[in-house]
């Protein structure tokens, strides 16, 4: 055997090494980090706090572990009310479907039911700092050895719909995105790289219908897999917390939102090879070419 090939055998076993030690470090804060959770065992869901620090961002999410083993994972991005009692609840049961499911937070921690807070609130969101979290929750499940999964699907709600926009238009985004009462892009269209299921109020007059299917049919034009949805119920529907809340037309919502995750799940696994897929491969290959 060569020595080329023996130093790249140690490295490779090196490095395998090093990320095997890493899964298994013991938590240090609490919450924990997402590594160190044990998953659930069969029974009720319970979801816990961690920290998103080895993805990118310095924020929390709500980790919700299904008792089964998931190939698709579910990244929530919360309304104005931030990561509320709705937004963990909504974690719990899409893992109770078999879904993981992370929740990230948008406002570092903080919540609140006050009208006029929330206002102020949304007002002084940084918008970078918010796409790191996002980002780091898309990550999480794209990079962490415990709970990679095949597909990754971003569901966001109101300003948390915006965001999901953003994070489906970016290089690492989501297999995936439901947005729900979310934006509508006015001037020019570009092509999303991801399907969008776009559920909209028929109610909400700063988002009319006429405008909704004229933003379809130019990111149709544009070569976007996207189709729009109305809900007969005002902008709002999903959350207990709103004025509008409607938990019959939510009902009805989630009919579109839940084959939409079942559609990307069942598409061919996209190959995301990291750097201990290739010192891998780079390894395999050598011991063919003996």
């Amino acid at each position: 055997m060569s020595t080329c090939l023996k130093n790249l055998i140690v490295a490779a076993v090196v490095l395998l090494g090093c990320v095997a030690v890493r899964a298994q470090e013991p938590a240090s804060t609490d919450p924990s980090s997402a590594e160190n959770l044990i998953p659930d065992t069969p029974g009720k869901i319970v979801g816990r706090s961690i920290t998103l620090s080895d993805f990118g961002a310095e924020d929390l999410g709500f980790l919700a572990i299904p008792n089964t083993p998931p190939t698709v994972g579910i990244v929530l991005v919360p309304d104005s009310y931030g990561l509320d009692d709705f937004t963990k609840h909504e974690a719990e049961r899409l893992a109770g479907e078999g879904y993981l499911v992370v929740a990230v937070d948008i406002y570092n921690g903080r919540t609140t039911t006050d009208p006029g807070q929330i206002a102020n609130m949304v007002e002084n969101l940084d918008g970078p700092s918010v796409m790191k979290t996002v980002t780091a929750g898309i990550r999480l499940f794209h990079e962490s050895p415990k709970f990679r999964v095949d597909h990754v699907v971003m569901i966001g709600w109101g300003v948390g719909a915006n965001y999901t926009w953003e994070a489906a238009h970016q290089e690492n985004a989501p297999d995936g995105a439901i947005m729900f009462y979310g934006p509508m892009q006015s001037g020019e269209v570009k092509r999303c790289p991801v399907p969008i299921s776009a559920l909209y109020s028929d109610r909400d007059p700063a988002v009319t219908r006429q405008g909704v299917l004229n933003f379809q049919h130019a990111m149709r034009d544009a070569g976007s897999d996207f189709t729009a949805w109305f809900i007969a119920a005002g902008p709002g529907w999903s959350n207990p917390q709103s004025k509008t809340y409607s938990p019959v037309e939510d009902g009805e919502a989630w009919k579109v939102a839940e084959p939409f995750i079942i559609r990307i799940g069942a598409e061919p696994v996209k190959k995301k090879g990291g750097v201990v897929d290739k010192v891998k491969d780079s390894v395999k290959n050598l011991f063919q070419k003996l």
